[in-house]
């Protein structure tokens, strides 16, 4: 697990599978993409797109932001 620490000093920990879409997120992929990319990969338990949005709503949840530009800002100041 990866844990990030926010502004407001709160603890973020990131799964293997967030960290996962976040890496794909990063590449330009798009949300059926990423549920293709765990459908063919045996070592996640994701096989769905919807899945794979829960997924990134629970991101946007931990990060404090609504919409996945501003958790791709987030996770970028967070991470620098």
């Amino acid at each position: 697990m990866v844990i990030f620490t926010l502004k407001n000093e709160n603890m973020v920990e990131l799964t293997s599978t967030e960290k996962k879409i976040i890496a794909l997120l990063k590449k330009g992929q798009q949300q059926a993409e990423i549920a293709e990319y765990f459908r063919n990969n045996e070592r996640f338990n994701i096989n769905s797109q919807s899945a794979v949005e829960k997924v990134i709503m629970g991101l946007k949840k931990k990060f404090g932001v609504k919409t996945i530009f501003q958790l791709g800002v987030a996770i970028c100041k967070v991470e620098n």
